[in-house]
């Protein structure tokens, strides 16, 4: 049997009275079967539900570079089938190659976790594989939905530009069949760069529901839609909705790799985006930026995979 020793990831403080149920978690990881044949990185999954059953899961890679599960989705997915949205995870456990990190779940594994845990009372554990520290952290400390409101003339600046112009076009171009009332609400982006380039992003949904997000589509747009090398200095990315827009986590991740690279092949490595979300309809404006909107980040710097992102945006502008 592992012993670990667990404490609190924000604090560094010990934890002194460990619930047993989270041992039994990752216990349950220590068991998943993980196949990352591409990336060779395992994501080894254990779960316990409010009413203390547990499950397990891992990660399963395809195709390129893509997936049939990541390891969060495979424990939530498990919890789902065998327990019922009733009975939603209370504890995700990961198993990993060395302890002493806080985990860093993935973007669209955010987006899942949101939508089906209990997020109030989540606790996200990252152990090593051996003895050694078992990390502790609220699941809310992942999340991040509340930011600072600009005024004046910032404010006038930002609903005058280009960028706020294009994302709002972007917007009404949102296509998807399955939207519905108890969608998340569609928004459209915008990527402003310093040489007055814009080059926006809307959301399409297509029939097998594997969509294109708004922040996604623009990055898509700014490396297939122009040749011109200046347009690796980037101002701003811009979201825009008809009210205040709740940005996925997925998006999220993509802004912050795009960020990474653009900065770093622009003089200003470790340097985030600045991110503007514009409420449309009441003429609102909030400020984050591409760090700090995704807490606890899984990144190419993370991974230090940083040069080889942007090696990919280096041949593109031909650098």
């Amino acid at each position: 049997m592992v012993i670990w020793n667990f404490i609190n990831g924000l604090d560094k403080k010990p934890i002194d009275s460990v619930n047993p149920i989270w041992i039994s978690a990752l216990e349950a990881a220590l068991q998943s079967q993980a196949t990352p044949f591409q990336s060779g990185y395992h994501v080894n999954t254990g779960g316990a539900t409010r009413d203390g059953k547990i499950v397990s899961g891992a990660n399963h890679e395809m195709a390129i570079t893509d997936s049939i599960t990541h390891g969060e989705e495979a424990v939530i997915a498990a919890a789902l089938d065998q327990y019922g949205k009733d009975d939603p995870l209370q504890v995700i456990a990961f198993i990993a190659s060395e302890g002493g990190k806080i985990a860093s779940p993935c973007g669209n594994c955010r987006d899942a976790i949101k939508q089906y845990t209990d997020l109030d009372n989540l606790v996200i554990i990252n152990a090593p594989r051996d003895e050694g520290v078992a990390v502790v952290v609220p699941g809310r400390a992942f999340f991040k939905d509340s930011f600072d409101e600009i005024t004046g003339d910032g404010k006038k600046g930002l609903l005058s530009s280009a960028g706020f112009s294009e994302a709002v076009k972007a917007e009404k171009n949102a296509y998807g069949i399955y939207l519905s009332e108890a969608s998340p609400r569609v928004y459209g982006a915008a990527i402003e760069c310093v040489n007055g380039a814009v080059f926006r992003g809307s959301f399409r949904g297509n029939v097998a529901y594997h969509p294109d997000l708004p922040i996604s589509a623009a990055i898509a747009n700014f490396r297939d839609g122009s040749d011109d090398p200046t347009r690796i200095k980037v101002r701003s990315i811009i979201v825009a909705a008809a009210a205040r827009p709740e940005v996925l986590y997925k998006d999220r991740q993509d802004a912050l790799e795009f960020a990474e690279a653009v900065q770093s092949l622009s003089g200003k490595s470790g340097q985030a985006l600045p991110v503007y979300l514009i409420d449309a309809g009441n003429n609102r404006v909030f400020r984050t930026d591409t760090s700090e909107w995704l807490p606890f980040s899984f990144s190419p710097q993370h991974l230090g995979l940083a040069n080889a992102v942007a090696d990919g945006y280096r041949r593109i502008l031909q650098l």
